[in-house]
């Protein structure tokens, strides 16, 4: 059984490192990025821009996307819950 609280906020905080972790990536090295996105992402064609490393751009983005691991997080520790009591 997972405590489904715990279990999200791990999922949430992990994303908010890699999240983090990513942009600093893309500050630093853009065309490595964008390299390896079109590399592993089949038919997506990455171009880095201004508004990829603006602050509204980054903060927004982290807390849509830690909310939404958040869920996920929570969603499959509530699904396993219930199916593990069968």
């Amino acid at each position: 059984m997972f405590r489904v609280i715990a279990f999200a906020n791990t999922f949430a905080i992990i994303d908010l490192i890699l999240h983090q972790l990513f942009h600093l990536w893309i500050s630093v090295a853009p065309r490595s990025y964008e390299w390896a996105m079109n590399l592993f992402v089949a038919g997506l064609h990455l171009q880095v821009t201004d508004f990829d490393s603006s602050f509204t751009h980054v903060a927004l983005g982290t807390i849509v996307e830690a909310s939404a691991f958040w869920i996920l997080g929570a969603s499959f520790a509530l699904i396993y819950n219930r199916l593990s009591k069968s």
